[in-house]
């Protein structure tokens, strides 16, 4: 089976994210406490690495050599999910959009957000349409994402403290 040519565009953004895990969990007087945006991110690389690690999968690193192509095949898939999309949502212009509810990310998403689904269909909305997104949407992703920084907080003090999530 081919990779996608969206997949591997997304490993590739995703790899620099390990960099932020990184500082994330730094701990003393010159640590600075990382951006909302940069915790959730970090939370959501841990997770996500956490759910290949589970399935006998390496995560993918920066200056690691690549996997060969069967291996990333497996990373692809077992990140992003396989088969049909569930989640859909057509977009003012036509394009539709979609995602995986099956896939380590996925995983990751709904732990921190609480809500899969309408995490994807507020902030697919609210980053495609900007402030033209209807209000009911806006709101829907501020409280979505608040709910995702206080969650991956929680996920992170737990490696920092334990040394595994929780």
């Amino acid at each position: 089976m081919p990779i996608h040519p969206h997949r591997a565009a997304a490993v590739a953004l995703l790899v620099p994210l390990c960099l932020l895990s990184a500082c994330a969990s730094q701990k003393g007087p010159g640590a600075a406490r990382p951006g909302a945006g940069d915790t959730v991110m970090a939370a959501q690389l841990l997770l996500t690495d956490q759910c290949l690690t589970r399935q006998g999968l390496t995560p993918p690193r920066p200056g690691r050599r690549p996997a060969d192509a069967e291996e990333q095949r497996r990373v692809s898939d077992a990140l992003f999910g396989t088969g049909p999309a569930e989640l859909s949502l057509t977009l003012p212009s036509g394009h539709e959009v979609r995602q995986h509810t099956d896939g380590c990310l996925a995983r990751a998403q709904q732990r921190l957000y609480g809500d899969q689904e309408r995490w994807f269909r507020a902030s697919t909305t609210v980053n495609n349409l900007k402030s033209r997104a209807p209000a009911g949407e806006r709101t829907a992703y501020r409280e979505l994402r608040a709910h995702a920084v206080r969650t991956a907080r929680t996920v992170l003090e737990s490696v920092s403290e334990k040394g595994t999530a929780r």
